[in-house]
């Protein structure tokens, strides 16, 4: 197998996209495009803290569907149904 020299890259060094500007823009959660900040179905992430053994509870009931439901929509649901029975 005959070994080559990498290829030089035919784009010129200075680059016409403005590289920082590009990483402060950032990206878009799939599913998310064209939601407003005021959008009740827009997701905001939430960082959850649960002890292993509630975890692997949870996990258990996700699995022990018959549709397979992602753990954010099991979740979801929960805090739905405790919201229904706690808010006034």
């Amino acid at each position: 197998m005959a070994i080559s020299r990498k290829p030089k890259s035919s784009a010129p060094s200075n680059a016409s996209v403005d590289i920082q500007a590009l990483i402060e823009r950032g990206g878009k959660v799939a599913g998310e495009e064209g939601r407003e900040p005021g959008d009740p179905r827009r997701l905001v992430p939430v960082m959850l803290r649960l002890p292993p053994a509630m975890l692997k509870k949870v996990d258990a009931a996700v699995e022990a569907r018959d549709v397979p439901t992602p753990r954010t929509t099991w979740t979801m649901e929960a805090i739905t149904e405790k919201l229904k029975h706690e808010v006034v």
